[in-house]
């Protein structure tokens, strides 16, 4: 599939609210992308014990979890249960079915956002769960900090080519973070309100990014973000 000739398309979507089993926000799969390959499934949950989410399985795909609210519990197969404070992130590479869990931990509620995709074919067929801490490091980009946690430069790297970094603007400001022509983006908004090309989001919305070098966030102080981008699929 040839990449697009026309002008980066970035394309602002609701996630939808599903109530069945625990409060969760869809992105995708959606009405509004019901495909964004290779993004399998993009969506921020809440979960408290009386609305918890099963244990359930991931076979041939990379699963990306981040802890925005509350302590979680994140527990691998029978493996020992892991406490996951606000801040810390999981990459699961699963290569063949393995279940995980995320639940509360201690009381109250928790949110998490939550990326799975799929894996190419062929690579290493090893099982792999990488792990960030919540105060891993970042940098200042035009008054933007940028904390990188999937990628080249961070701590937790994808063999399907996943990059992902969460972007917290510390007053009224503007930068540019590249995607890349041969990628697909999306964009979430975790907090705040702000424009990504001069379209307004806010929390709770995505920006869907294709054929774009990079593309034009502002946003105010408070204004927070996870920006993921991957492979277009051939």
């Amino acid at each position: 599939m040839a990449l697009p000739s026309g002008p980066r398309r970035v394309r602002v979507i609701a996630g939808e609210i599903d109530t069945r089993q625990l409060t969760t926000r869809l992105l995708v799969p959606s009405a509004q992308a019901p495909n964004w390959s290779p993004f399998v499934r993009v969506a921020e949950s809440i979960a408290s014990r009386g609305r918890q989410l099963p244990a359930h399985s991931h076979d041939h795909e990379e699963v990306f979890t981040l802890v925005t609210d509350g302590f979680a519990a994140y527990q691998l197969a029978d493996g020992p249960v892991e406490l996951l404070p606000p801040g810390a992130a999981r990459l699961l590479v699963s290569p063949s079915k393995t279940p995980h869990r995320v639940s509360p931990a201690q009381g109250g509620a928790i949110r998490w956002f939550n990326i799975v995709l799929s894996m190419p074919d062929g690579g290493d067929g090893k099982l792999d769960l990488q792990s960030a801490g919540p105060g891993g490091p970042g940098f200042e980009l035009d008054l933007v900090h940028v904390r990188p946690l999937v990628g080249p430069s961070a701590p937790m790297h994808s063999r399907s080519g996943l990059e992902c970094q969460v972007l917290t603007f510390t007053e009224d400001s503007a930068t540019i973070p590249k995607v890349g022509r041969d990628r697909r983006g999306l964009f979430y908004v975790l907090s705040g309100a702000g424009t990504i090309d001069d379209q307004p989001v806010e929390a709770g919305e995505a920006a869907l990014i294709e054929a774009a070098p990079g593309v034009t966030i502002r946003g105010d102080l408070g204004f927070r973000a996870v920006l993921a981008t991957a492979p277009r699929p051939s």
